[in-house]
């Protein structure tokens, strides 16, 4: 059960108790809206009436064995929709108090992946516990994120990632992540990993692709995926905007790999969090021409041994399926 609760424990947790320029960079929308309206009630001659704001989570690579807890979108009162309302009641608290506001917010979570519900698209409302006027909103998609056939979704706070394997040979990421880089600002993300080695790989494959800056990058994540310096590192802890460390929020339960005997590991055990490149800053021809270096360098290295971690990343993502049990 601790397994299935990591889920909502981790998104609403760490994104209400990250860094500081996490939850503003997540509350950006929503903190423009709120000066907007005060400039209104200043101007305006009568009374305006406080409007409701809307928080948006996009869950990518979402299935219905993992983060939807076995819902088959149907049923208006499963466990997990109280799970992931009740989850969301910290960072409400969190939101209000940066806002300095009393006026309701709600939540909404958009579930997107071909794991999803088969009777997708589900939207289903429930309240959140101790928040007067506010709701959470269970959205789920049956398709792959960033598909020409995905629906015209609510543009996103943050976007999330619950153990992808970015750097798994077997699932291709590229149009999701281009999508969730898309944006025309920088777009809060989290990602969670079951082992430190799948953070670092996934790290990796992100600055490859120019999803992220490798000036954001601290310089001792940047040594650790062997990615080239920029010359311009990190050294202010006030111009980080990029995270990497274990997450107290993971489930109890320890599996073990089915291709290597002594490989175990937690669901969700570490979390990355930081700020996707949005697709004007021109990041992408540079990280590209460092992307093809850095295949020809793996072309030369022991195949034995990158094919077994990646056989056994392949493993524990395609234990997802067999539900968590």
């Amino acid at each position: 059960q601790t397994e299935l609760e990591s889920s909502p424990a981790t998104l609403f947790n760490i994104l209400s108790e990250g860094p500081d320029w996490f939850l503003e960079a997540i509350t950006r929308d929503i903190c423009k809206k709120q000066r907007r309206d005060k400039r209104d009630r200043t101007t305006s001659a009568s009374p305006i009436e406080q409007k409701k704001r809307e928080l948006v989570l996009h869950i990518v690579g979402a299935s219905v064995d993992s983060e939807l807890w076995g819902w088959n979108g149907k049923e208006k009162d499963a466990p997990v929709l109280n799970a992931y309302a009740e989850a969301s009641t910290n960072i409400i608290s969190h939101v209000k108090t940066l806002l300095e506001s009393a006026a309701p917010i709600s939540i909404r979570c958009v579930f997107v992946g071909p794991d999803c519900p088969k009777s997708s698209p589900c939207h289903v409302e429930v309240p959140i516990p101790d928040s007067k006027s506010s709701t959470f909103t269970f959205e789920t998609h049956c398709c792959n994120y960033g598909d020409d056939k995905e629906p015209n979704l609510s543009t996103p706070d943050a976007i999330v990632f619950f153990n992808p394997g970015f750097s798994c040979p077997d699932y291709d990421w590229s149009k999701a992540l281009a999508a969730a880089s898309s944006s025309l600002g920088p777009t809060p993300f989290l990602i969670t990993t079951n082992t430190e080695m799948e953070g670092f790989a996934d790290i990796k494959c992100l600055l490859d692709g120019g999803y992220v800056d490798a000036k954001t990058v601290p310089g001792d994540i940047l040594e650790a995926v062997d990615y080239p310096s920029t010359g311009d590192d990190v050294e202010q802890e006030e111009d980080v905007s990029f995270f990497f460390s274990e997450n107290p929020y993971a489930g109890l339960r320890v599996r073990q790999s089915g291709t290597m005997g002594n490989d175990l590991y937690v669901k969700n055990r570490w979390i990355v969090g930081g700020l996707f490149q949005s697709g004007d800053t021109g990041g992408g021809s540079s990280t590209k021409k460092r992307e093809n270096v850095d295949k020809r360098e793996q072309s030369n290295d022991s195949s034995e041994g990158n094919g077994e971690g990646k056989r056994a990343r392949k493993k524990q993502k395609g234990e997802r399926q067999d539900g968590t049990g």
